[in-house]
């Protein structure tokens, strides 16, 4: 886990650290256009789009220890490399390929993870590690403020400064994984003969896991013929729009509420803080009560009903206060993680599955970029009707699946003669789900 939060906080850093440049001087100093801009923005989730899906089933071929450590030594690199950018078409050109750089790691990370933990567990690592997402708001601006100060020394610019260091402290990041981390409990050398035992019959029982799962070409495919990866697809990009859109603009959107500059980063800081805080409660809920789905849909609801008084109301005051429960738009992601990992058995489907989901979610990185437009400032009344309607989608997607899993977890039941809950779960070890993984009759849905 802790490898995973910092590999993390780092890479959210570094493709964030674009919008805390930007009013401290890229847009100036690169004589940057309203569209330039956001298609800078817009065009590093491209790579995105493109590499996620073979990286993850690449993931599969390779070994975890040194495939995610390489990506972060090499987009660390490329950060780093945004000081030498001098014109418009630099910028776009380095952010495509930051994001062709970083597309592997989130989706192998928390494939990586899932191999680890058995389902009943996953909220609170995941809610740990997405947590950092929203500290990355918190510390990504005071980091980004801090490293401002250097502006001018050995004639490099502030916003230079910002790329530098956190480049290479990523690409240091990446370094030290690459010595400390293992990649897979049977593998791991940190765990002694019992533990290594333990962990491995756990996720057995849990969802049949075996220690060694060789690459199965036949798994893989069926990622792609089950309806629901195409569902969970359309849920992820409904609520990555408006989690991506709020990161890469609120520090342009506080400017609306009448500060500027670093004074802009710095009261952007504090809704973030609350996003850290409710993000970990949340995971910890999910874990000890389960019902995935009604943390996700009471959290989409709050997020709606800030984005609904943030287009209605007009008081400075107000506005301010509504970004902190528009925090609440970081819990339906951790807590997707944890309901999509949970409900793909076979770590092959679960690859490709995990792969192509978040590959759909990351083309709303590509229109994320074109939400919070200079023209529609200062209230941004478009933007944040448009991350509604994303919500609106969610909330239909969602429930569909909740549906979904229900029905057919209620079939199982009927035809075993057994009810199955998730206090008394059914035991799978010694069970081979084959080829048929998550839709075997063995196999329950966490709902």
């Amino acid at each position: 886990m802790p490898i995973a939060v910092w590999l993390y906080l780092a890479s959210y850093i570094d493709r964030a650290n674009i919008g805390n440049a930007k009013v401290l001087g890229l847009a100036k100093s690169l004589n940057l256009t309203s569209g330039q801009y956001n298609w800078a923005l817009s065009i590093f989730f491209i790579g995105y789009v493109i590499f996620e899906t073979p990286s993850n089933i690449l993931l599969r071929k390779l070994s975890p220890r040194w495939y995610i450590p390489a990506l972060t030594v090499l987009w660390g690199l490329i950060c780093a490399l945004f000081a030498t950018v001098k014109t418009a078409s630099g910028l776009l050109a380095i952010r495509f390929f930051l994001g062709l750089a970083e597309a592997g790691f989130l989706p192998g990370i928390i494939y990586w993870l899932s191999c680890w933990y058995p389902r009943s567990v996953l909220g609170r690592r995941f809610g740990v590690l997405y947590s950092t997402v929203s500290l990355t708001g918190a510390f990504g601006g005071l980091l980004a403020t801090a490293i401002h100060s250097l502006d001018g020394t050995y004639g490099i610019a502030g916003w230079q400064w910002i790329f530098i260091v956190e480049g290479v402290i990523t690409a240091g990041f990446g370094l030290i994984a690459a010595v400390v981390m293992s990649a897979y409990p049977a593998t791991a050398k940190f765990l002694t003969e019992e533990e290594r035992r333990i962990v491995i019959l756990t996720n057995e029982a849990d969802r049949a896991q075996k220690a060694r799962e060789g690459f199965n070409g036949k798994q893989i495919r069926s990622a792609f013929t089950d309806w629901r990866t195409y569902l969970w697809a359309l849920v992820y990009i409904s609520i990555y729009i408006p989690v991506y859109s709020v990161i890469l603009s609120l520090p342009s959107v506080v400017t609306g509420l009448g500060y500027k500059g670093t004074t802009a980063t710095l009261m952007a800081c504090p809704p973030y803080g609350l996003g850290f805080i409710i993000v970990l409660l949340a995971g910890w809920s999910a874990d000890k009560h389960g019902r995935l789905f009604y943390h996700y849909i009471a959290a989409v609801l709050v997020t709606s009903v800030a984005l609904i008084v943030l287009m209605a109301v007009e008081n400075l005051v107000v506005r301010y206060i509504m970004f902190f429960f528009v925090m609440f738009m970081f819990i339906p992601v951790s807590i997707c993680w944890v309901w999509l990992t949970a409900n793909l058995a076979g770590p092959n489907k679960r690859a490709a599955a995990m792969g192509f989901v978040f590959s759909v979610g990351n083309i709303g990185g590509t229109v994320s970029g074109q939400i919070y437009r200079a023209e529609w400032a200062p209230r941004y009344v478009q933007g944040h009707a448009i991350n509604l309607g994303c919500y609106v989608i969610a909330i239909i997607a969602g429930t569909a699946l909740w549906l979904s899993y229900k029905a057919d977890n209620r079939k199982r039941d009927l035809a075993t003669n057994e009810k199955v809950t998730r206090t008394k779960p059914l035991d799978l070890l010694g069970e081979d789900l084959g080829d048929l993984g998550d839709r075997h009759p063995s196999f329950r849905y966490y709902l």
